[in-house]
């Protein structure tokens, strides 16, 4: 018999992840300095869900990427 809890565990876990991952991309624009430590929190949520890993990034590809999305919303 299935836990009828399971389907709001996995929902809950799936939001945590979402909520990581915002948290992540706000950092990345923001604070570089906590970006290992969010990074390795989103991974372990990932893990937790049996989604892969977020491929490693550079601190140029995070400055290219946050002055790619600053030109965006600029013109």
């Amino acid at each position: 018999m299935r836990n009828p809890l399971s389907p709001i565990a996995r929902l809950a876990r799936h939001l945590r992840l979402q909520a990581a991952e915002a948290d992540l991309a706000y950092m990345e624009a923001r604070g570089p300095a906590a970006i290992a430590q969010q990074r390795a929190h989103v991974n372990r949520l990932r893990a937790a869900v049996q989604a892969p890993p977020l491929l490693p990034i550079s601190t140029e590809a995070i400055r290219r990427r946050i002055e790619r999305n600053a030109k965006q919303v600029l013109l």
